[in-house]
């Protein structure tokens, strides 16, 4: 406030009585700094990439082997850009939980630059087609858990009047089979609608029930 000249220190004053920005998304938990050094090193090194990176809504980091591209923000967000089997794959830097610089060299496909790669995963995500919608309902209990491993997928906030054991939420995932991953949360979590969601759980579930019954699953 003391760098702006004087007159107009007035209006600054009152408009920071009146908005306030706070740039916390609700219920998504706190966010592991990231740390873009690794990163930054392979990619100025043209050096490959191994990764330990845990998508959205899973708990447990895949690991990958990446030609990276480059990094680029995105809204106050950092990707790293790189091919995986020579295609185009997009990281988010923050779900990146380990990173480690390889001796190989990196592999690009000739004359596909980083602005080429971001351009060609930019359209994919925003051409991407509207999400498969879910209702489901979360026990209490579990709900904090939920959230940090889902909160991603989902469309809004949770639907809790304080009263009762269950809270409603919403999710989008990209396809039908997607939905499974609830079931990781045993009889935390009921699929509520739409009927589709619920057959695909049903089975899933049949199938592990054959499994285990010494039946061959699908």
């Amino acid at each position: 406030m003391a760098a702006l000249p004087a007159p107009h220190r007035p209006a600054a004053e009152a408009a920071g009585r009146r908005i306030l920005i706070d740039a916390t998304r609700w219920k998504s938990g706190p966010h592991p700094p990231v740390d873009l050094g690794v990163l930054q090193d392979a990619v100025f090194a043209d050096r490959r990439l191994r990764l330990r990176y845990r998508h959205g809504g899973e708990s447990e980091p895949r690991t990958y082997t990446v030609d990276p591209y480059g990094l680029v923000a995105k809204a106050g967000v950092w990707y790293l850009v790189a091919d995986r089997r020579g295609r185009p794959r997009l990281f988010r830097a923050d779900r990146v939980r380990s990173a480690r610089s390889l001796p190989d060299p990196v592999w690009r496909r000739p004359g596909v630059e980083l602005a080429d790669a971001w351009e060609v995963l930019r359209r994919q995500v925003e051409e991407r087609p509207e999400g498969f919608e879910v209702t489901a309902r979360v026990r209490r209990a579990g709900l904090d858990m939920f959230l940090r491993l889902q909160g991603a997928s989902m469309t809004g906030h949770p639907e809790d009047d304080g009263e009762g054991e269950w809270v409603t939420v919403r999710l989008s995932y990209g396809s039908p089979r997607a939905v499974r991953q609830l079931l990781g949360f045993c009889n935390q979590v009921e699929v509520v609608s739409p009927p589709e969601a619920r057959e695909e759980l049903r089975r899933a579930l049949t199938s592990v029930a054959r499994i285990y019954d010494g039946q061959r699953g699908e």
